[in-house]
């Protein structure tokens, strides 16, 4: 009796990695109607076409457009050489400001137009809250741990908490656009600006 076939077994490897460079396709394709058409007038059938895939394909990958446009955003603010704010609240605390302004500058370069987008997206689409909202807790906490490293280093003439809400005002993605897009300020000199701005409000 011969003996029965030896089963091969399955290896997913190159099937995760076809969905992973189509994920990224349909991302990028997303990213930029997102930014030139703006989130009401983006349907997914476009961003299926312009990436190439279809439609249904889309809908694979990300339960709604909702779900889209945050996984752009998150793409975008991992995309790019920022340090991250864990990493600079671990700093000397004469450090952290200037480390912070940097950071930031490097970040809005590059994700600062989809925040925006996604901020005002919110208004509109209720889908989108609970994806800004756990975005903006997680932000206010990593501001908090940060003034408290600057209160750890006897820098502050406010509060860690009333610092926090001014970091986290301050160092936004409204900001950063209403000085270099609204009053033209280089982007290459926003990181000093900022740093000035941050310390002249906070710092003792």
């Amino acid at each position: 009796m011969s003996d029965p076939p030896v089963k091969r077994r399955y290896d997913a490897t190159a099937r995760r990695a076809n969905a992973a460079v189509t994920r990224t396709r349909i991302c990028a394709a997303a990213e930029a109607l997102f930014l030139r058409d703006g989130y009401a007038r983006t349907t997914i059938k476009a961003v299926a076409k312009a990436a190439g895939v279809a439609e249904a394909t889309v809908y694979v990958a990300f339960a709604d457009k909702a779900a889209l446009l945050d996984t752009v955003i998150v793409r975008a603010t991992r995309d790019n050489a920022s340090e991250s704010l864990a990493t600079i609240a671990a700093a000397p605390p004469a450090d952290v400001l200037p480390r912070l302004a940097g950071s930031v500058a490097v970040l809005m370069a590059r994700a600062g137009r989809l925040i925006a987008l996604g901020e005002g997206a919110s208004l509109m689409d209720a889908g989108l809250r609970p994806h800004r909202e756990r975005a903006h807790r997680s932000l206010r906490a990593a501001f908090r741990a940060i003034a408290d490293r600057l209160d750890e280093g006897g820098l502050l003439r406010r509060g860690p908490q009333e610092a926090a809400d001014i970091l986290y005002a301050i160092a936004s993605e409204s900001t950063y656009l209403r000085m270099t897009e609204g009053a033209g300020l280089p982007e290459d000199r926003y990181a000093d600006w900022l740093a000035d701005t941050l310390a002249a409000a906070v710092l003792a």
